[in-house]
């Protein structure tokens, strides 16, 4: 629509030779203190104080989503604490997940993947209901839990239900499925990147952060001269 669409995609055509979306939803806003951000001149949130906060974009990610877009949506930190927590929820269930070497075939998997695929449609299918995709996500994952701790899902069975999940998170973007890096790995490229920092190799710094943040480990750095 005229003109804000037209000039969004205007300008990301520009800059990548694609355009912005193909599909357009007009959310409810976010508010700082009962105000809109941009009324708020005494609490101005940006991404630099989200990231300052220990936020990584999927934490931000999964905290706007969790409330229905037609909703507003209220900043605290208590909320992005408790975005953090879920998602480490999701990792641990995924991760023991990926773990499974053994452990007897559960024989009503086909349900189960049956329930986290159809509850997952029907909310999408309830004017995006992505609230209700969470609360059945991880009324799955407490089952899958339940099922990991009995040694009731072999290796073949712990497949299928990550690739459903892999399903779902091609439209949420949220799991992380990616195998945890062991505490050795970590501190290994904590001690690489104090190193790029005081060579002043701030490429190869930057790169292992990110690489680190993929990883859930947000690094807080002192102030270093560039």
């Amino acid at each position: 629509m005229f003109p804000h669409h037209e000039n969004q995609i205007a300008i990301a055509s520009a800059l990548t030779g694609k355009p912005m979306a193909k599909y357009w939803l007009h959310c409810e806003r976010v508010l700082v203190n009962g105000k809109k951000i941009d009324e708020n001149a005494l609490s101005p949130i940006t991404l630099d104080q989200f990231v300052k906060q220990g936020c990584s974009g999927r934490v931000i990610r999964f905290w706007l989503i969790s409330v229905h877009y037609r909703k507003i949506i209220t900043y605290s930190k208590d909320s992005l604490k408790n975005a953090q927590h879920s998602l480490k929820r999701l990792d641990a269930c995924v991760h023991a997940l990926l773990d499974v070497k053994e452990g007897s075939p559960f024989e009503e998997l086909d349900q189960l993947l049956y329930d986290i695929k159809q509850s997952f449609i029907c909310a999408m299918d309830d004017d995006l209901n992505i609230a209700a995709v969470m609360v059945s996500v991880f009324k799955n994952i407490k089952k899958i839990n339940i099922l990991l701790s009995e040694r009731k899902i072999d290796p073949e069975g712990a497949e299928r239900i990550i690739n459903e999940f892999e399903n779902i998170d091609s439209v949420l973007k949220i799991f992380n499925f990616r195998k945890k890096e062991t505490d050795s790995e970590i501190e290994r490229l904590i001690k690489e990147r104090e190193a790029a920092r005081k060579e002043k190799n701030w490429a190869l710094a930057d790169r292992i952060r990110n690489k680190l943040r993929a990883a859930g480990i947000v690094v807080k750095d002192k102030k270093t001269d560039r």
